[in-house]
């Protein structure tokens, strides 16, 4: 796998640093104000079925429910990765 990876493909269960986030300002306030920052971690959840909606923790202690959509303008890299290129 090649990363960054959009947060929206992330592996259900895998803890991730977020790199970057795609789109305008506003969408990027819009995020952060719901803790989605450059540096922060990132769990995906749960994926739900039959719908495009993903639950993250974000940090350690906040969880989001995000469109899928949504979440592919958000790119992450695996904490595995990152620990494994220092």
């Amino acid at each position: 796998m090649n990363y960054p990876v959009l947060l929206s493909d992330l592996p259900l269960g895998t803890t991730a640093r977020i790199t970057a986030i795609e789109g305008t300002a506003a969408w990027q306030r819009r995020l952060a104000a719901v803790g989605f920052t450059v540096g922060e971690t990132v769990t995906l959840l749960h994926r739900a079925p039959f719908s495009q909606t993903l639950a993250v923790r974000v940090g350690a202690l906040t969880d989001v429910a995000i469109r899928a959509t949504d979440a592919s303008t958000i790119l992450v890299e695996p904490l595995r990765n990152l620990e494994t290129r220092h």
